[in-house]
């Protein structure tokens, strides 16, 4: 199994490793260069992933599978334990509610905060360069909105952990390492944990704390 990665910190591609190691996977990484965008050109584009984004694997039979979710649940029914989805219907309907508040709530509004603003620079000389599949920079005046909305929303996550617990109660799930590789991703790029969030605070550090967990230099997109 071939893992796609940058050589830097980036919050998606970091669940899926995560998830990997948690379960005790091995898979061969293999660095896609971000700032020639190798990510978004061919043959990239056409034998990996069409968007040009990762998180990305390509199995044994050459069959690529991208997207965080997918991926993470294509590893657990090949090795379901531990169970980091769900051994029952409910704990797998639990842990992929989760899984998508945490993208809608948190790490949408984040990542598009940073693209328009610390990261617009880097995203809008795509739209230069030859051969590079492009993104839509939003306005750098929405930047400001939609880092507050994710403020706002890691406030809110607060409240689920003042038992010292974890996403869905008892078990440590994708959706802890979903949402702590969004955390980690805002304490790198000027979106830190809120003072107002001791609980999320805690459970950051909690993670942080596993041997499973990233622990590098902070990335950036000035390379």
């Amino acid at each position: 199994m071939i893992f796609y990665d940058f050589d830097l910190f980036a919050p998606s591609p970091w669940i899926v490793w995560i998830f990997a190691q948690e379960k005790g996977v091995t898979m061969e990484r293999r660095i896609v260069d971000l700032f020639s965008r190798e990510n978004r050109r061919e043959p990239f584009l056409s034998q990996v992933n069409p968007f040009g984004e990762l998180p990305a694997i390509v199995i044994e039979d050459g069959t690529a599978i991208t997207e965080i979710t997918p991926i993470c649940e294509y590893i657990e029914e090949l090795h379901p334990s531990p169970p980091l989805i769900g051994t029952t219907p409910v704990e797998r309907a639990q842990t992929r509610m989760w899984v998508r508040r945490i993208e809608q709530k948190i790490a949408e509004p984040m990542g598009e905060g940073f693209s328009a603003e610390e990261g617009r620079e880097f995203f809008e000389k795509d739209h230069s360069l030859e051969g590079v599949f492009t993104k839509t920079v939003l306005p750098l005046e929405a930047a400001a909105v939609l880092k507050q909305r994710a403020h706002e929303k890691m406030i809110w996550f607060d409240r689920l952990f003042a038992d010292d617990g974890w996403v869905c109660g008892s078990r440590f799930t994708l959706a802890d390492i979903y949402l702590y590789c969004f955390l980690q991703f805002g304490e790198n790029h000027n979106q830190p944990i809120p003072p107002e969030a001791p609980a999320l605070r805690r459970f950051f550090d909690r993670v942080k704390a596993r041997p499973t967990a990233w622990v590098g230099v902070p990335g950036s997109l000035d390379g």
